[in-house]
């Protein structure tokens, strides 16, 4: 390997040991063209890179989003329509994507194959320096927005991904809410535009302009370089200068971020955000307070502002939450610490909300600050500090990488301070600090500070309006028509060419040759070898435990899982209600306040859910506790999770209505915002019962079931607890419990007692034997909302039809996500994005995500078997199918999430040997094994079951092709 200190081309600035992540970090500066890079070296073979350009937005056209989508759609070195699609064909990525923020655009990528690494890092620099954006026009057009004309008597229309993707943004209240405190806090600054887009604005961005921005802020003398793993370093930056910024000379950018000047007062702006024709107006206004409250490269401000947002907001028992709930201020009461801009803004929010009750929730707020300013409980704030510590710690990320997760955060200090790039890869200082300060009044200070005598901020009231969304969008078509009206017949027809041309060049292929370009991995480069299942059968105490010996740095992890198959269905929703109970209500031994203290001061974390696996020929449905300690606190965990089990007051009636409605609240916003999920979840819920379960406990008929409780509270509240509580037994059963331990260590002694203690708490009751049957029922909706694209799915079966599931299905879903739906779909549909799945029990979906189409993406579907009855396709394809299947298969995962993995596989009966049959199945995947799936596709797509949510007016001018149209969103 190279060494960083005999690099020509750079120089270091600043090298420092970084013990908490392993590593160690480096700073360094492209002597020609000043380029910034940080290097973090350690052994984490998850390797990471991404470049980044300061990039401030000078309108609300969105050119910095719409150049993060052209940039990757072709360029000189691999002049291919998508290459980014092609890497996700090909590659074993764990990350590839590219992101727009306020200020910055950023093109990350991840992966453990060197190869592959550097095969996608290459792609994405030429991307970025030498993109094709200047030689086709067609790339704006579609990414951006073009006038679509078919015909010279149709309507003139705007069409392209990102206005799409941004009239779905517009849809959701909360983005525009989000939009507008940035807006509104620092307009003399780039954060008063929208980096995004706003719909309305993006039609005047002209294709000079978007060349420009990309000349002006695309160069080496404004990027951003990060490098993170096992790699080496210095060869890495001798292919990034040789390749790339020894091309280029220094240029002065002016992308500096000013800074917004102070109020002298508070801002109190009204706004308006569109809700469909059902909903009330009525106690259904968004209120909110903000302040700007320091800068992102304040370090232990940030970090003291963070946990005390936990403590005020977030926390079981948080005090400010609790006084405006407590006062009856709106529906969902929650709040917002963005650092990912130069000035911080903490903001605090009521949903669902009186708009009568502003001043009401401005007094609330100022008079808790006032209070809490002479003393904060200090057991909370010690607690939230252990909690972030923890977390620290533990650095699971979930599904994204954690090199990529420290990158991102390193922007929020680098971007506007070129000193501070390694700030935040040093923590554990700040948290002694804050602990130090505890006593010393630096928190009541802080309130003080940003709060109290800090006028730099602003009220903002969001009131509802129906049916504004139509006007808006008849005012575009409006516009359109007069527009129109203007043009020449010679101007008509040359819109309707263009319109034309660009469907034909979205549909012709690139060549084999430029696709040759892109680089590809072989067959030979995966591992032939299917990881084998990491569960081992033991007893501790009395309870059934399967254990993963998997590495945890010193945290363990268990999951205790109750059988809930033979509850009977009605009781499911209670049990999923009883899931967002747990923690936030009181026990007989502590208040939900203190025993947020409790769990935050000890352990790293205990939750409740429910989940169900589903196997080849059946469903197991589990109600769980998931908890993580340091080893020696585990027995304490389990000591929690039975106080909480066992002597929470869930017939608490005024904190369950509170906590229902919230519930409720915040399951609507979800639902709307994922809509894709919620739409093919419901299809598949007709058919299928595992998709039943989850729309049952997080879908929407537990938010049909929520709205029931909480609209006829009074009058169901006897019956409601009485079920609640019988659910709740049902559960507590020491046959139906199984345990699950991720960890490296032998805990067995440790946990012997206390898996005892609660063994003998539970009821040895025998399970039922009456399971009642899944019943099919083809409800076929269409959901009406407050939005202006729509979210399509369909659904089936193909085993109803005789067919078993094959494992070629999963190159299947490939070809379809990243071909045939992506083509269809996103790049001529102009949706934002499409997917699909197929489940080992022969159901499956296909779903669109901010559509502008409803009816002629269901054509798109029903049309995808004749698409995999021709299928053709190239050796070299079939192996970029082969290897994006595999990259999935093979994706990496944090400790807890492998145990849980292999616990799943425990649970659905999938053995070693079934896993390699299919590894290597999908491995010999070929043209005939795709084209053999055609009538299993058929079979689905000709089952007519159908589900979508969209805009009113979509819906209801398309209703006769579902069964109910319904709005209960």
């Amino acid at each position: 390997m190279g060494n960083i200190k005999d690099l020509k081309a750079y120089r270091i600035v600043e090298e420092k040991d970084l013990p908490e992540v392993h590593g160690k970090g480096y700073v360094l500066e492209h002597i020609k063209t000043k380029a910034r890079v940080l290097i973090i070296e350690n052994d984490d073979v998850n390797k990471v890179f991404n470049i980044g350009f300061r990039t401030p937005p000078y309108d609300d056209s969105g050119i910095p989003h719409i150049i993060e989508h052209s940039v990757l759609c072709g360029s000189k070195k691999y002049p291919v329509k998508d290459p980014f699609v092609e890497l996700a064909k090909g590659s074993l990525n764990t990350f590839l994507n590219a992101m727009t923020y306020s200020d910055k655009t950023v093109y990350p990528i991840a992966s453990f194959n060197q190869k592959d690494f550097e095969n996608i890092m290459s792609v994405y620099l030429d991307a970025v320096f030498y993109p094709d954006i200047y030689i086709h026009d067609e790339i704006m057009k579609q990414e951006g927005w073009h006038y679509e004309l078919d015909s010279m008597d149709g309507d003139l229309k705007y069409n392209g991904v990102v206005y799409n993707e941004m009239k779905g943004v517009y849809s959701s209240p909360e983005s525009i809410m989000y939009r507008e405190i940035e807006s509104s806090l620092m307009p003399d600054t780039p954060y008063g535009n929208d980096s995004g887009g706003d719909p309305v604005s993006i039609p005047t961005l002209t294709l000079e302009r978007f060349r420009d921005f990309h000349r002006t802020y695309y160069h080496p003398s404004n990027s951003y370089i990060y490098l993170y793993g096992d790699c080496d370093m210095a060869k890495e930056l001798e292919f990034i200068d040789e390749e790339y910024l020894s091309h280029y000379d220094y240029k002065e950018i002016d992308s500096a971020i000013p800074l917004q000047k102070p109020f002298d007062e508070m801002k109190d702006i009204t706004k308006e955000y569109s809700i469909a024709d059902t909903d009330p107006e009525e106690n259904n206004s968004i209120l909110t307070y903000s302040k700007i409250t320091g800068l992102s490269t304040e370090k232990k401000k940030v970090t003291a502002l963070e946990i005390l947002e936990y403590v005020l907001m977030d926390a079981p028992g948080a005090v400010l939450k609790k006084a405006l709930t407590d006062a009856g201020i709106g529906e969902e009461v929650y709040s917002s610490f963005d650092n990912g801009c130069q000035q911080t803004t903490f903001s605090i929010i009521a949903r669902g909300a009186d708009k009568n009750d502003k001043d009401r929730f401005i007094k609330i707020i100022d008079d808790t600050f006032e209070e809490l300013s002479h003393g904060i409980d200090k057991d909370a704030v010690e607690a939230a500090i252990n909690k972030f510590e923890f977390k620290h710690k533990e650095a699971n990320f979930g599904r994204f990488p954690k090199g990529l997760m420290y990158g991102l955060d390193a922007f929020n200090s680098w971007l506007y301070d070129d000193t501070k790039a390694l700030m935040f890869f040093e923590m554990n200082d700040v948290y002694k600090e804050l602990r130090e300060d505890l006593q010393n009044g630096y928190f009541e200070q802080l309130i003080k500070e940003c709060f109290i005598d800090n006028t730099f901020g602003l009220y903002l009231t969001m009131n509802p309006k129906k049916g504004l969304d139509q006007e808006n969008e008849k005012k575009i078509a409006d516009e359109l028509a007069a527009y129109k009206a203007t043009l020449s017949r010679e101007e008509l027809e040359k819109i309707v060419e263009d319109t034309k041309a660009l469907k034909e060049y979205q549909a012709t292929p690139s060549s084999a040759e430029d696709l040759a370009k892109v680089p590809l991995l072989a067959i030979d480069d995966i591992d032939k070898e299917a990881e084998k299942l990491k569960n081992v059968e033991s007893e501790i105490g009395g309870l059934p435990v399967v254990s993963h010996d998997i590495f945890t740095n010193g945290i363990g992890y268990l999951r205790f899982y109750f059988n809930i198959n033979d509850i009977d269905n009605d009781l499911v929703p209670y049990l999923a209600v009883l899931s967002c109970l747990f923690k936030y209500i009181d026990t007989e031994k502590h208040t939900y306040g203190q025993l947020s203290n409790e769990i935050d001061s000890n352990i790293g974390g205990i939750e409740f859910d429910m989940v169900g696996y589903a196997s080849d020929t059946d469903i197991k449905k589990f109600f769980y506790v998931s908890m993580k300690a340091l080893y020696e606190k585990l027995p304490y965990a389990v000591e929690l999770m039975k106080e909480i089990m066992f002597s929470s007051k869930i017939d608490d009636r005024k904190r369950l209505k509170g906590l229902l409605t919230e519930e409720k609240s915040s399951m609507k916003n979800g639902m709307a915002a994922s809509g894709h999920v919620t739409a093919y979840t419901r299809a598949m819920s007709y058919i299928d019962e595992g998709a039943r379960f989850t729309d049952e406990t997080c879908g929407i008929a537990y938010y049909e079931f929520l709205c029931d409780i909480v609209d006829h509270f009074d009058e169901k509240y006897d019956d409601f607890i009485e079920k609640l509580q019988y659910a709740l037994a049902e559960v507590l059963r020491k046959g139906a419990l199984t345990v699950s331990y991720t960890g490296n260590e032998d805990v067995t002694d440790l946990l012997e007692e206390s898996f005892a203690d609660f063994g003998m708490a539970l009821s040895t009751r025998p399970a039922h034997k009456d399971v009642k049957p899944f019943e099919k029922d083809l409800k076929n909706e269409g959901f009406k909302t407050a939005s202006q694209v729509q979210y399509v799915a369909i659904a089936g079966n193909f085993e109803d039809a005789g067919y078993k599931y094959d494992s070629s299905l999963s190159v299947l879903k490939i070809i379809f996500s990243y071909g045939y739906l992506w083509e269809n779909v996103r790049v001529k549909g102009g949706a934002y994005g499409a997917m699909c799945s197929f489940l080992r029990n022969g159901t499956c979906y296909m779903s669109s995500y901010r559509d502008p189409n409803l009816m002629e993406t269901y054509d798109i579907f029903k049309n995808a078997y004749k698409f995999v009855e021709n299928f053709e396709c190239s050796d070299r394809d079939m192996t970029k199918y082969i290897i994006g299947t595999m990259a999935q298969i093979d994706a990496p995962t944090t400790p807890v999430a492998e145990g849980i993995s292999h616990m799943a596989r425990y649970f659905m009966g999938v053995t070693d040997e079934q896993i390699q049959r299919e590894r290597d199945k999908i491995l010999s995947t070929d043209r005939d094994a795709i084209r053999a799936l055609a009538p299993l596709v058929k079979a689905v797509t000709d089952s007519g079951i159908i589900c979508a949510i969209g805009g009113e007016s979509k819906i209801e001018e398309n209703k006769d092709n579902f069964k109910d149209v319904l709005a209960i969103f």
